[in-house]
């Protein structure tokens, strides 16, 4: 990482490789050798170089990638925090197939405008199987079960959770 690479030097790595091969004695005297060579390098470097570490930072015009994110933290992460990361991670699928799936209703609306007229895509009732049963929307119906149907069953408990959080829904 570009971390590591700015904050040793050529001397603290051969420090590193020599380590298991150093009696066993001796290991934690050199092991804490190497740390406060690390710390000695990194304040000078840090009072040299006073401004943001280059190479370090994510540049302002990308979106973060939360989900690799979360990958490389786990590595580091007692199981608990892992199953906490993997819920966030499902989370962030679920919201993004929901952005993908409410894109696709806006270009199939924009497609088909006739078919708004028949059942308005913002409308909770769109999703409902029982308001939509035997009536004349059987086939934008099975639009709906269709995309419906590629959910995951955790991603369908997370849409379930997110249309019953829906401000507009309570102003029906």
């Amino acid at each position: 990482m570009a971390f590591d690479a700015l904050y040793t030097t050529n001397e603290i790595q051969k420090c590193k490789v020599l380590l298991p091969y150093i009696d066993p004695s001796m290991q934690k005297h050199l092991a804490v050798y190497i740390k406060y060579m690390e710390l000695q390098y990194t304040m000078k470097y840090v009072r040299r170089h006073p401004s943001q570490i280059n190479g370090c930072s994510i540049p302002s015009d990308e979106r973060p990638d939360l989900r690799s994110l979360c990958r490389q933290l786990s590595y580091y992460s007692t199981p608990e925090e892992i199953r906490q990361l993997e819920q966030l991670q499902n989370m962030l699928r679920t919201m993004e197939t929901m952005q993908e799936m409410t894109q696709t209703m806006a270009a199939l609306q924009e497609a088909f405008p006739d078919l708004s007229d028949v059942m308005p895509f913002g409308n909770d009732a769109a999703f409902s199987d029982t308001e939509n049963a035997g009536t004349s929307q059987t086939g934008t119906s099975s639009i709906i079960d269709m995309m419906m149907g590629m959910l995951t069953p955790e991603q369908k408990t997370m849409y379930e959770m997110f249309r019953q959080t829906d401000p507009d829904k309570d102003s029906k």
